[in-house]
Protein backbone atom coordinates (compact mmCIF):
# COMPACT_ATOMS: atom_id res chain seq x y z
CA UNK A 1 0.00 0.00 0.00
CA UNK A 2 1.10 3.57 -0.41
CA UNK A 3 2.67 2.85 -3.78
CA UNK A 4 1.23 4.68 -6.80
CA UNK A 5 -0.60 2.37 -9.16
CA UNK A 6 -0.75 2.66 -12.92
CA UNK A 7 -4.05 3.30 -14.76
CA UNK A 8 -4.34 -0.29 -15.99
CA UNK A 9 -4.06 -1.70 -12.49
CA UNK A 10 -6.52 0.88 -11.19
CA UNK A 11 -8.99 -0.16 -13.91
CA UNK A 12 -8.69 -3.84 -12.94
CA UNK A 13 -8.96 -2.96 -9.28
CA UNK A 14 -12.21 -1.02 -9.55
CA UNK A 15 -13.87 -3.09 -12.29
CA UNK A 16 -13.22 -6.64 -11.07
CA UNK A 17 -13.68 -8.58 -7.88
CA UNK A 18 -10.06 -7.92 -6.89
CA UNK A 19 -11.42 -4.98 -4.90
CA UNK A 20 -12.74 -7.55 -2.41
CA UNK A 21 -9.19 -8.72 -1.72
CA UNK A 22 -8.33 -5.21 -0.61
CA UNK A 23 -11.16 -5.44 1.95
CA UNK A 24 -9.66 -8.67 3.30
CA UNK A 25 -6.18 -7.21 3.84
CA UNK A 26 -5.07 -7.83 7.40
CA UNK A 27 -7.43 -10.79 7.83
CA UNK A 28 -6.71 -14.51 7.92
CA UNK A 29 -8.12 -16.37 4.94
CA UNK A 30 -7.51 -19.39 2.73
CA UNK A 31 -6.42 -19.23 -0.91
CA UNK A 32 -6.95 -22.38 -2.98
CA UNK A 33 -4.55 -22.81 -5.89
CA UNK A 34 -5.05 -24.39 -9.29
CA UNK A 35 -2.69 -27.28 -8.47
CA UNK A 36 -4.94 -28.40 -5.55
CA UNK A 37 -2.69 -26.70 -2.96
CA UNK A 38 -3.95 -24.24 -0.36
CA UNK A 39 -2.44 -21.38 1.63
CA UNK A 40 -3.95 -20.26 4.91
CA UNK A 41 -2.58 -16.97 6.21
CA UNK A 42 -2.99 -13.24 6.68
CA UNK A 43 -3.42 -11.21 3.49
CA UNK A 44 -0.76 -8.52 3.74
CA UNK A 45 -1.17 -6.94 0.31
CA UNK A 46 -3.31 -7.45 -2.79
CA UNK A 47 -2.89 -5.51 -6.02
CA UNK A 48 -5.33 -4.74 -8.81
CA UNK A 49 -4.18 -7.74 -10.84
CA UNK A 50 -5.08 -10.02 -7.90
CA UNK A 51 -1.50 -10.91 -6.94
CA UNK A 52 -1.41 -11.54 -3.19
CA UNK A 53 1.30 -11.28 -0.54
CA UNK A 54 0.46 -13.28 2.58
CA UNK A 55 2.25 -13.57 5.93
CA UNK A 56 2.30 -16.18 8.70
CA UNK A 57 1.14 -18.83 6.22
CA UNK A 58 0.67 -22.53 6.24
CA UNK A 59 1.05 -23.99 2.73
CA UNK A 60 -0.62 -27.37 2.21
CA UNK A 61 0.45 -29.26 -0.90
CA UNK A 62 -1.79 -31.68 -2.85
CA UNK A 63 -0.53 -34.67 -0.82
CA UNK A 64 -1.57 -32.98 2.45
CA UNK A 65 1.92 -32.07 3.68
CA UNK A 66 2.02 -28.68 5.42
CA UNK A 67 4.84 -26.13 5.43
CA UNK A 68 5.04 -22.89 7.39
CA UNK A 69 6.19 -19.64 5.71
CA UNK A 70 6.60 -16.14 7.10
CA UNK A 71 5.95 -14.48 3.71
CA UNK A 72 4.31 -16.07 0.66
CA UNK A 73 3.65 -14.50 -2.76
CA UNK A 74 0.76 -15.88 -4.81
CA UNK A 75 0.69 -15.01 -8.49
CA UNK A 76 -2.82 -14.25 -9.77
CA UNK A 77 -2.82 -16.89 -12.50
CA UNK A 78 -2.33 -19.64 -9.88
CA UNK A 79 -5.39 -18.72 -7.82
CA UNK A 80 -8.50 -20.88 -8.08
CA UNK A 81 -10.52 -19.54 -5.11
CA UNK A 82 -10.12 -17.00 -2.33
CA UNK A 83 -12.29 -17.79 0.65
CA UNK A 84 -13.76 -14.50 1.88
CA UNK A 85 -14.40 -14.60 5.66
CA UNK A 86 -18.12 -14.70 6.60
CA UNK A 87 -18.09 -11.31 8.32
CA UNK A 88 -17.19 -9.72 4.95
CA UNK A 89 -20.40 -10.87 3.27
CA UNK A 90 -21.81 -7.33 3.35
CA UNK A 91 -18.92 -6.16 1.14
CA UNK A 92 -19.64 -8.97 -1.32
CA UNK A 93 -23.32 -8.03 -1.55
CA UNK A 94 -22.53 -4.32 -1.90
CA UNK A 95 -20.10 -5.02 -4.77
CA UNK A 96 -22.51 -7.46 -6.46
CA UNK A 97 -25.25 -4.84 -6.53
CA UNK A 98 -22.98 -2.53 -8.54
CA UNK A 99 -22.33 -5.13 -11.25
CA UNK A 100 -24.30 -4.71 -14.49
CA UNK A 101 -27.35 -6.87 -14.96
CA UNK A 102 -28.05 -8.78 -18.16
CA UNK A 103 -31.17 -7.22 -19.66
CA UNK A 104 -31.43 -8.28 -23.29
CA UNK A 105 -30.46 -11.45 -25.12
CA UNK A 106 -27.63 -9.91 -27.15
CA UNK A 107 -25.96 -8.44 -24.07
CA UNK A 108 -26.44 -11.70 -22.18
CA UNK A 109 -24.78 -13.84 -24.84
CA UNK A 110 -21.77 -11.54 -25.15
CA UNK A 111 -21.15 -10.64 -21.52
CA UNK A 112 -22.76 -13.30 -19.34
CA UNK A 113 -21.85 -16.48 -21.15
Amino acid sequence: MGQPIDPTERNFFYNTLSILLRAVEGERTTVDLRNESAINGIVEQADGFMNIVMKDCIFTDPRGDSFKYEIFFVQARNIRYVQIPPHFSHAVHKHAKRLPRCSNAEFATVICS
